[in-house]
């Protein structure tokens, strides 16, 4: 039907739109904790650093202890063991090849007394953003006989008084760069004036007094004695009284 000049024409109505529907993100959820087996080496990626060294990436995977890395095969210049859960350094192989150890993010609050001594060629250790509060506990990285990099940044310990004269004085002969900063002659000198003499060593022996090891040997007994659970003579104790029990009741009490 035709329509005259003055006729509106209705717009046609258009049914909405809905809006479009957000889409939240997945949670992230981190990798259950795996052991350091076997097969995660055989699986971890590797490849070339900048520095032109082999490096093996065991970095993310919750790993809680060090553990089966001779099946390296000796064949790393640089580990990588950033973002795990270990709790203490040690447990290694002979790894005469290795040379940077990366072991940033973690939970480390202990250093084995001979982590070391397999690594006789290592030259970095980065331990940034781990629970290290005593210098006493940083002993085992003054034996390195090669380090000359070293990274304990977000550790507790680095708030302790006189930590970076201490760590200076403890490894003058390699260590060149501390914490990122390259160690000058100044500080060198100022370390060893520091504890120098009879009064620089009773200051070292206040600020990182030795470990108490009949204490720690008493403490780890006791642990174990624990573990162990009830002697002998109180198990067949048990099994006598099993024996005589005359309802269900009693057994369950046992």
């Amino acid at each position: 039907q035709a329509k005259g000049p003055g006729s509106q024409v209705r717009p046609r109505c258009r049914a909405a739109k809905a809006p479009p529907r957000r889409l939240r993100p997945r949670p992230h959820r981190p990798p259950s904790a795996m052991r350091l087996t076997l097969e995660l080496l055989q699986q971890a990626p590797q490849s070339l650093n900048p520095a032109k060294q082999r490096q093996l990436f065991l970095r993310g995977y919750k790993i809680p202890a060090i553990e089966n890395l001779g099946g390296t095969n000796d064949a790393y210049e640089c580990l990588d063991l950033s973002d795990n859960d270990l709790i203490k350094v040690g447990n290694f192989p002979p790894l005469k090849r290795l040379h940077v150890l990366m072991l940033m993010n973690n939970r480390i609050s202990r250093i084995a007394l001979d982590a070391f001594h397999p690594l006789p060629n290592l030259q970095a250790v980065m331990l940034t953003g781990n629970k290290l509060e005593k210098l006493v506990d940083l002993e085992p990285l003054t034996k390195l006989p090669t380090l000359e990099r070293l990274s304990l940044l977000e550790n507790p310990v680095t708030k302790v008084k006189h930590y970076r004269p201490y760590m200076i004085s403890k490894c003058s002969k390699t260590l060149r760069i501390l914490d990122f900063n390259r160690i000058k002659d100044k500080e060198r000198k100022a370390s060893a004036l520091l504890f120098g003499g009879d009064r620089g060593k009773k200051l070292m022996e206040e600020i990182a007094p030795p470990r108490e090891v009949g204490k720690e040997a008493s403490e780890g007994t006791a642990t174990e004695a624990k573990k162990a659970g009830p002697s002998p003579e109180v198990i067949e104790k048990i099994k006598k009284a099993i024996a005589e029990a005359e309802t269900i009741e009693e057994v369950t009490r046992l």
